[in-house]
């Protein structure tokens, strides 16, 4: 009977070291997933800088809003607060 019980409690062990290796692992990735996105919030908002100055870019150079907001998927409206036409009269 003693033979059984030390299986069982190597078995048990064993389950107890695999669990906290799990973890460990869990942790890591958790940390992984939290910077990666991080990065992706970081570029997400680089990409909006980017298609914004575009935007600017278009408007200054006299593109029509309409065609500025058909290109980049947007509303006139939308286009209108990014890059609000300056009148010089």
């Amino acid at each position: 009977m003693s033979r059984k019980k030390n299986h069982i409690l190597s078995a048990i062990e064993s389950i107890a070291h695999a669990h906290q290796e799990l973890e460990r692992t869990v942790s890591n990735h958790g940390k992984i997933i939290e910077s990666q996105g991080k990065d992706i919030a970081a570029l997400e908002q680089k990409v909006m800088e980017l298609r914004n100055c575009a935007i600017k870019a278009e408007i200054a150079n006299g593109v029509p809003t309409k065609n500025v907001a058909e290109k980049y998927d947007i509303s006139s409206a939308r286009v209108s607060q990014i890059a609000p036409r300056r009148n010089y009269n």
